[in-house]
Order: C-alpha cells, then structure tokens, then sequence
C-alpha cells in the first residue's frame, strides 16, 4: 500500500464541539475530534493516495490483518492465524468466527473470495494481487490463496487498506451504491461523509474485539488553517500530518515520528527535454538539498538516500554517490545535451501545502542559476492529481512513505505511479518486486533493492529532495495514541478524558 501525498483540502470547517454531539461519560463512550490537511479519496480503497484516506478506510474496511505499532510485525486482526505450505505458494487463513459486517451479518470465507476479485480488478493497486490464482473455501472459516508462485511477503498484502474485505456481492448493492454507504467489518460505521469536508463515523457495535472500540464517536474535519487555534482552545484532540513549518505552534504535545517520508522532484521522460538523461542529471546537480532540508523541513528531516524510503526490512541505499550541487557540472550536462539556455520547465504541485510552495521557490532560484526557468504551478488537490497522473507537467513535486513493515511497500508504489509519475517502464519495479517475494533468502532481497536503487540513480526517473518525519499534534486527553514509524495509527485503541 502506498501513500503518500500530502493532497490537502479547499474546505475550512470547525470541529464540531463536543457539546454539539451530546457530553457523554467514558463509560458510555466519547468523541474524538479529528482535524486534517488531506483530503478523503472516498472509500473505495483502490482509489487511495493519502495517509489520510487510508487512516481512515482502516476505520470502516478492515483487511485480514493489522499492522504492529512497531513497524516491524502484523497483528491478527479478522484472521486469528495464518500459515503457509513450504514454498509458499498457498497461504491459508484462519477467521476468526465472531466476526460480522457492521450491520450484524456474519462475515465468512465467501466474503473474502469475493472481495479478492475486487482487489485484482483495481486499476491502481490490482496488478499486486496478480499473484493470486485461486481462492479455496473449504469451509465457512478457511481462506486458502493459492499462488502462481512463491511470495514470502503475502501476509504484508493482506494488511494493506486496498485488501478490505467486503461482503459478498456488496450486500446486494451495486458497487456504486456500496462506496457511497459502505459496510465493513472494521470499529466504526460511517454515518456521514464528504470528500473535502466532514467526516462522522459511530462505533460498530458488532466489532470483534471484545470491549472495542472505546470511542463512541470520530467527527473528523479538513482544516487548512487555524487548527493550532482550535487545538489550544481544546476543540481538537489529534490534528494529523502537521508540517515542520507549522510544528512549533503545537508546541510539546507534537509526536515525532523517525523519518520515514521522501520527498521528491519526479522527471516526465515520455517527452520534451527531460528525455534525455543528462538534463535530469543537470537538475539533480543544480539543487541545493540542504537549502531544502533547513529551510523547509528545518530540524525534522534528514539528507535522502536513494529513492525508497529508509527503515523498512531489507532496505539498502545505492551504491552511487547521491548527485551533490554542483552548478557548474549541471550546466556542462545542459551543453553536452545540446540545451541552450533559456529552458522553460514547468514543475506543478498541491497548491494547499506551503513546504512544497517553499521548495518549489528554492527549486526555482536553483536552476536559473544554470539557465532554466521554471514555472511553478500550485494547483487544486484534484487538478494536481489528475495531472500528475496523466503525465501533464515536466516535474511533479510530492512525497510518500511507507504504510507497512516491508520495502516491498514503496516498490508497489513506483510501479503504480510508472516511477513516481515520470512515465518510465516499470518492467524494471516489478521483475524486482515479485524477485523480492519470491525468495526467503534476506541477503537476495538486499541486493535487489540495492540494484533497484542504483537504478534509480543511474536513470533518474525522480530525485531524493529530504527524508523528513510524520508528526501529529496529540491532546493530552487523548489515551491509546499508537502510531506506526510511519505515521499510521487504530482509532479502536483510543479514549479521551482524564488519565
């Protein structure tokens, strides 16, 4: 599963106040309030590109397993157990057998097999379950995936938000109608939403962890500004995903995470002057990465290495020195590649976040300093996205980070965004993704990630610009805050009030 953008909203809204949903005691369940930058891509789990919507798929939908705060391990979660045979091309699942759908029918294994046909037949994220040859349910509590061959990494699949299981033949709905209204298996139901704005989820009383969830109810808002006001004034418990530049308003009740996050420039090599690899290679050298670093990450970020993210299993940097600023070297690149100054580039970017404003000023004083002018194109969340996708900007700026404990997360992500959104073959990502899960063998899986990166740096479909943390704003009323390395957190493990 993949992240990764920092996609934020249009919409101010204030959190409703808990007086407006009715002051409950802990006994009887409580609310917690919810302010966030990022948008809600809606709760079909293909769709998924931000923190925030897979925070909040994990909610409602829930997958086979969940993920340990350690970042490391997974967790039972609908599945109590799991095992495989001894090449690992069968992996069998075991239900649990008190779980239902938020409205009280039981889930079983035919819900499951339906549900893995939904998850192939994603656009996005379907190719990563093209492992998947068969589905046995040899009774109402068994999964058995059977695969074209080995994956030593499949459970990690089976918790990403992009594995929700679903009820069988959505409940009897059409798939439109279910995304609308979903059903899930997950600690809370949705009693309102809107993409944009306000988000309202009430406690499934059907969960299946026994005395969970202890929230009654999550009123969760897209804020673009102010949230330190309302967080002071007591009127948010958790506000997510806070920029370096906006940390110190918050003051000690920030969380910092370890830097798990890459931000990075990516280059459209399909057509115009960035096809050809020497004037990617100029632009890596024009930048001034520490300018980055201090100026917009300030002390929450570190130097990249390489174009996964750091601190998952089996990670390993490049082998090849990071490209170093070096005015003088980009613009022998730009002569070599036949350029003749002035070069107009175009670099677009969500226009709602100011460290990707302020990076992109940088970016721009950097290369007229060797000849190119850059325009820079802040854009509406939508638009940005839409073009990102579409390959319709020379250079995109975004970020992304992992959202469970294996490397074969962020390899799932560049072949879902053809290498970040540069156009470039992703034969590459993907004979290195099933090598990785094919084999058990840890030193095998190193050098196919260090190969990767050296890749990475030799082609330059994208560059490191910093590797920088998740922080989150926590209330001190707030109890059962276990965030993921990487930012992630369950809402069932929750209170609010008095310790």
């Amino acid at each position: 599963m993949f992240r990764r953008a920092k996609a934020l909203a249009v919409l101010v809204l204030l959190v409703l106040p808990l007086a407006a949903c009715g002051a409950r005691s802990e006994a009887s369940g409580s609310v917690l309030r919810v302010a966030r930058a990022e948008s809600f891509d809606g709760w079909d789990p293909d769709k998924a590109s931000t923190y925030a919507s897979y925070q909040t798929l994990n909610g409602v939908l829930e997958p086979l397993l969940r993920m340990n705060a350690d970042g490391k391990s997974l967790d039972p979660g609908i599945a109590r157990e799991w095992s495989h045979n001894r090449n690992e091309t069968a992996w069998t699942f075991m239900l649990r057998k008190d779980v239902r759908f938020s409205d009280g029918s039981a889930l079983s294994s035919a819900d499951v097999a339906f549900s893995q046909a939904i998850w192939r037949q994603g656009p996005n994220y379907g190719n990563m379950y093209a492992k998947i040859a068969r589905v046995e349910t040899p009774d109402p509590h068994t999964v058995r995936f059977v695969l074209d061959g080995p994956d030593s990494a499949f459970p990690v699949l089976m918790a990403w938000s992009s594995s929700a299981v679903f009820p069988k033949d959505f409940g009897g709905r059409d798939r439109k109608a279910y995304f609308d209204a979903p059903i899930g298996a997950g600690a809370f139901t949705v009693e309102k939403w809107s993409p944009g704005g306000r988000i309202v989820l009430h406690r499934n009383p059907f969960y299946y962890l026994p005395g969970r969830p202890y929230l009654e109810r999550i009123v969760i808002d897209v804020v673009d500004e102010d949230a330190d006001v309302l967080f002071q004034a007591g009127q948010e418990d958790i506000v997510e995903y806070l920029t370096a530049l906006d940390a110190k308003k918050f003051g000690s009740r920030v969380v910092g995470l370890p830097p798990s996050q890459l931000e990075h420039l990516s280059f459209r090599t399909t057509t115009g002057p960035l096809r050809d690899q020497r004037v990617r290679a100029a632009i890596a050298h024009a930048i001034d990465y520490r300018a980055i670093q201090h100026g917009a990450f300030r002390e929450h970020s570190t130097l990249p290495n390489g174009i996964l993210p750091p601190d998952l299993p089996n990670w390993m940097p490049p082998s090849r020195a990071r490209p170093a600023h070096d005015p003088a070297k980009a613009r022998t690149l730009l002569r070599q590649a036949g350029l003749r100054a002035p070069v107009h580039l175009e670099v677009v970017y969500d226009a709602g976040n100011p460290v990707d404003e302020l990076i992109g000023q940088v970016l721009q004083a950097d290369l007229a300093e060797v000849g190119i002018t850059l325009k820079l194109s802040g854009l509406e969340t939508g638009t940005f996205l839409s073009r990102a996708y579409g390959l319709d900007a020379d250079m995109v700026l975004w970020s992304y980070g992992p959202v469970s404990p294996d490397i074969m997360d962020p390899l799932s992500w560049l072949s879902g965004t053809s290498w970040l959104f540069s156009g470039m073959d992703t034969r590459d990502v993907l004979d290195v993704n099933f090598a990785y899960r094919a084999t058990d063998d840890p030193a095998k899986k190193r050098r196919l990630i260090a190969g990767l990166q050296d890749a990475a740096r030799t082609r330059l479909p994208a560059i490191g610009l910093a590797q920088f943390q998740v922080l989150h704003a926590v209330s001190a009323r707030v109890h059962g805050f276990h965030p993921e390395p990487w930012g992630m957190y369950y809402w069932d493990t929750i209170k609010v009030g008095r310790s």
